[in-house]
Order: structure tokens, then C-alpha cells, then sequence
């Protein structure tokens, strides 16, 4: 099967692009990647030394986004030299280019709308990491912390529209949330369960089973990132975005 991978140039991104290239390397793969995440904003300084240690842990790492595309048999693809234009006329060409019958799309920073999402004969696959409908948008681990939630999950679903996060379900895989770990290690302990959702939906859709799904229900909460006030309450609740010794020493 042809399969476009959508993912992001982030360390969660980074570790889940690594096992989907290994777990399916029977298939024909084509990478884009994402180099931001949303709308142009100025983040608090917290946010910026989280993506700083990220980058500096993928820049430490045996391979590259690059290299992992090379495994792949394929270049690693973007859109920054298309003003991060995803829907635009070229960016669709670039797409299509590909000829995937199925987006798998993990932590993809940008917004793709239904000409997109029309391309694959067999949709488009989200991992989101977050339990929806509870958690759409950005940081759904930070939030749970926050709330003091005693599980995250990673929920598998279709995009249909340019909602965000709001497509039907697949599964929602559930792990304990540890609260004396940071963020980026909760975060990254997500996507253990997160990939075996991805492989089963796949398995199916190979061996032509249906999937089931359900809709959405329930009051659905959306969430940005934090705000500078958010990221104060977070931290004299004695809870850390990464820790320098755990974070480096488990990737």
C-alpha cells in the first residue's frame, strides 16, 4: 500500500517516525514533514527551551528525519518553501505526487483541508495525543497534569474536515499519567500504545477489514498553548515541561 506519513520535526515525532518506518517497511512510504505548529505566535520563553532541548536530542541522535526518509526509500518532504502552504495548489501537487492511499498523519503542525483529505482512497489517520473528546488542540498532557487526570491516551482517528481533532474514533489507547514525571516523558510514553493503534489500523485496512469507528460525544474541550500564567500554575505545582537527566537518558 502507498502511504504518506504527516508528522513533525519534534522529538515525539522523531521517535514515532523511526518504528513506523521499521513496522512498515512492506509498504511504500512517502514523508512530509511540518516545521511548525499552528498560527506564527511568540511563545514563553518555558515553550521555547522545551523545543530547544528537543532539538538538541534529535540533533544527538544516531539519525535524522533525513536519514529515517532515506530508510523509508524516499526524501523527506516539506512545506516551508511553500509559506507552510499545505492546501495551496502546490502543495496538493506535491501530494498527489505520491499517489498515497492512505495519510497516517502523528503531531503534523498544520491544517489540512478537504481536498487534502480527499487524495487518499482510504482516508486520513490521526494520532492524537490526547483522550478526545476531552483534549483537542495542542499539549493535551500539559492540560491533564494540570488537572491532575489519572490516565493520558493517544486517540486514533479520522480527519473528515478541517476541524481540528474532531473525526471519528478508532481507539483511544490509556496510560497511567505519572505525575512526578515531566511532561516530555508522559508525552513520549504515549506513543508506545500510540504506534500499536497505528499498526492495527493498517493491518486492517491491508487485509480489507472494517474499521470500526464512533462518533465523537460528550462536551468536547479545546486548548493553545499555555499562556505564561498556565505555565506559572504548572510549575509551583512542582511539575516540569523536561528534565534534562531523565529526558536525555530514556531517548
Amino acid at each position: 500500500m502507498k502511504i504518506a506519513i504527516f508528522t513533525n520535526r519534534d522529538l515525539a515525532s522523531h521517535m514515532v517516525l523511526a518504528r513506523l518506518v521499521q513496522e512498515l517497511r512492506d509498504h511504500e512510504l512517502n514523508i512530509f514533514i511540518s516545521e511548525k505548529v499552528g498560527v506564527d505566535e511568540r511563545l514563553p520563553q518555558s515553550l521555547m527551551d522545551l523545543g530547544a532541548f528537543e532539538k538538541q536530542q534529535i540533533a544527538d541522535a544516531d539519525y535524522s528525519f533525513d536519514d529515517l526518509a532515506k530508510r523509508a526509500g524516499c526524501e523527506l518532504q516539506g512545506f516551508a518553501d511553500l509559506d507552510h502552504r499545505v492546501n495551496s495548489s502546490e502543495g496538493l501537487a506535491r501530494i498527489r505526487n505520491s499517489r498515497p492511499e492512505l495519510i497516517i498523519s502523528v503531531r503534523f503542525g498544520l491544517i489540512i483541508q478537504e481536498q487534502v483529505i480527499a487524495i487518499p482512497k482510504y482516508g486520513v489517520l490521526n494520532l492524537h495525543s490526547g483522550v478526545l473528546p476531552d483534549y483537542r488542540g495542542v499539549m493535551a498532557t500539559f492540560r491533564a497534569m494540570i488537572n491532575k487526570e489519572s490516565e493520558i491516551g493517544s486517540t486514533l482517528h479520522f480527519i473528515q474536515d478541517a476541524g481540528v481533532d474532531t473525526g471519528d474514533i478508532i481507539s483511544i489507547a490509556k496510560i497511567p499519567l505519572e505525575l512526578d514525571k515531566s511532561y516530555l516523558t508522559n508525552v513520549l510514553n504515549l506513543y508506545v500504545g500510540g504506534c500499536a493503534q497505528i499498526l492495527q489500523a493498517v493491518a486492517q485496512i491491508q487485509s480489507q477489514q472494517p474499521i470500526a469507528t464512533q462518533s465523537q460525544q460528550g462536551a468536547a474541550g479545546y486548548y493553545s498553548f499555555p499562556s505564561q500564567q498556565e505555565l506559572d500554575s504548572f510549575f509551583n505545582q512542582g511539575y516540569r515541561l523536561f528534565d534534562y537527566q531523565d529526558d536525555t537518558d530514556r531517548y
